[in-house]
């Protein structure tokens, strides 16, 4: 999604922009052409995704780096890498004389021997290194110190239109890094401490969320929503009260910028490897808790007592994260 936006505003603004991908879902054209950007999906493979010691298929990779080499011969003025897969930014610099100006858009950062072995290669490989947050932009300082730059997550700011402030969500996949059951056990929590009847509404799919539906599906407070389409998470959005986003890996995830469009404060978690954790804290909007339910059911409620200072915070820094001016910003470092 946010290559997506990114190259969406790019062709309003009058530039050509093609992007390459592996469709993981198996189901997507080969070429097309949406809002005038070019698509090419070089290669199917619905083993890809989530899979290997890497996160990713490793023969996938290699397959797929090997197929972007008629992309790699053309005459680009800026090729942008993904995070993943890791091994296309290397084949260029390698093996292709240099024809363009070159930048890996870091999303997040992982910290085993293993990573900070990929991390050293990786961020090294390009001309510039565009991170998510401050926070993974001090994580690839120990890499190198020349050439890093910040493009946070961003959304359309002018079509977040709030109409309630209902409910309580969370938006993101049913994985077991991200914590949903978590979230629900919180607000159940909160409702028998401080005697509410507070409704949580999930949206996202994911190999837990069969399990969790069994658990707390007839519990009338929850709701899963499963997959959805995008106007209705912006319906959910638009009713939203409070984000409850106890992950523990994050870079900076659009739901909590999408949230913060909507005017909707974050509850979220201090585990080492959030990066959402810096971002609520330096924008001052939520609360960052333990990962104990105690402590996050504490915070529920320190936001509530202060609901109209953290909803005031959400919209007086939202325009800073809207689409156009970030890929105009984005844009801008490599001219």
């Amino acid at each position: 999604m946010r290559f997506k936006d990114l190259a969406e505003q790019w062709v309003k603004s009058g530039h050509s922009v093609t992007m390459t991908a592996i469709d993981h879902l198996g189901t997507s054209a080969e070429h097309e052409i949406i809002n005038g950007v070019s698509y090419n999906r070089l290669m199917k493979d619905t083993g890809y995704y989530k899979s290997g010691h890497f996160g990713r298929g490793i023969s996938a990779i290699i397959k797929y780096s090997v197929k972007l080499h008629p992309y790699f011969k053309q005459d680009w003025d800026l090729i942008i890498f993904g995070q993943f897969p890791m091994v296309p930014q290397v084949f260029y610099k390698l093996f292709y004389k240099k024809r363009a100006q070159t930048a890996l858009d870091l999303v997040e950062y992982r910290d085993s021997k293993l990573w900070r072995l990929i991390n050293r290669v990786i961020i090294n490989t390009v001309d510039k290194v565009i991170c998510i947050s401050e926070h993974v932009k001090e994580r690839a300082n120990n890499y190198r110190s020349n050439n890093l730059y910040i493009i946070p997550s961003f959304v359309d700011t002018k079509q977040a239109m709030p109409e309630s402030k209902t409910n309580y969500i969370f938006l993101g996949r049913m994985e077991e890094h991200k914590h949903p059951e978590v979230a629900v056990e919180a607000v159940l929590e909160y409702n028998k401490v401080y005697n509410k009847n507070m409704q949580l509404k999930l949206v996202g799919s994911g190999n837990m969320l069969d399990t969790l539906v069994s658990k707390y599906g007839d519990n009338p407070n929850i709701t899963f929503l499963g997959g959805v389409s995008e106007q209705v998470k912006r319906d959910v959005l638009a009713n939203g009260r409070m984000l409850i986003f106890p992950s523990e890996r994050e870079g900076l995830p659009i739901v909590v910028i999408e949230a913060m469009s909507y005017g909707i404060p974050t509850i979220t978690t201090d585990y080492p490897g959030n990066g959402t954790q810096f971002f609520v804290k330096q924008e001052g909007i939520g609360k960052v808790a333990q990962p104990s339910l105690a402590d996050i059911v504490s915070a529920i409620n320190e936001v509530e007592i202060n609901y109209s200072h953290f909803t005031d915070r959400c919209n007086l820094v939202k325009e800073n994260y809207d689409t156009e001016i970030l890929a105009d910003r984005y844009v801008e470092l490599f001219k």
